[in-house]
């Protein structure tokens, strides 16, 4: 009966921890958050899931993060994909779209490139941009997905000094696309 119980209580608070419930959530396009992560208001269960996916999470007036698991069309990120983030200024003092593998930790590659800023990004005059994603160098704004049989991968969007409207409605803010060119 100990036995039970204890496979049980892990096994629930397992769930818990990688399966949020999804009330909690925020989600504009392929992106989703949620704006508790950092606070003192954030349970128990999701301070265990940053403890694990997201070290050293900053309050939501310091710092908005979202994650995409998915491309625009809803699709699984994979690395036997290539994809392009087209985008524009995001409205924070300062964003970065970073590669991250399953692990939730940076894929290693041979460029120590892991990710684009407002800072290194080549863009447009009107502040538009595109990053391309793919396991094989590309020209421009490029980030690695790992090698072809990395798998899933995601993506993490990060606002630091979020503009009000960010923390007001974060799911009507206009985000990067995430777009699927093909796969092998």
């Amino acid at each position: 009966m100990i036995l039970v119980s204890a496979v049980i209580g892990v096994g629930s608070s397992a769930l818990a921890i990688y399966l949020p419930l999804k009330g909690s959530m925020v989600y504009n396009g392929p992106w989703q958050t949620n704006l508790s992560i950092g606070s003192t208001q954030t349970g128990l269960y999701m301070r265990a899931r940053m403890a694990l996916m997201g070290l050293f999470a900053l309050n939501k007036s310091e710092a908005v993060y979202f994650i995409a698991n998915h491309d625009s069309q809803g699709k699984p990120l994979n690395s036997r994909c290539d994809y392009r983030i087209e985008g524009e200024d995001l409205p924070a003092r300062w964003w970065s779209i970073t590669v991250l593998g399953r692990n939730y930790f940076l894929i290693p590659n041979e460029d120590n490139r892991y990710s684009h800023n407002w800072a290194n990004i080549s863009s447009n005059p009107d502040k538009s941009y595109v990053i391309k994603l793919s396991s094989q160098r590309q020209d421009g704004n490029w980030i690695s997905t790992g090698a072809k049989d990395q798998g899933k991968f995601r993506l993490n969007l990060r606002l630091y000094k979020p503009y009000p409207i960010v923390l007001k409605k974060p799911g009507s803010i206009k985000l990067p696309r995430i777009i699927r060119e093909e796969c092998l």
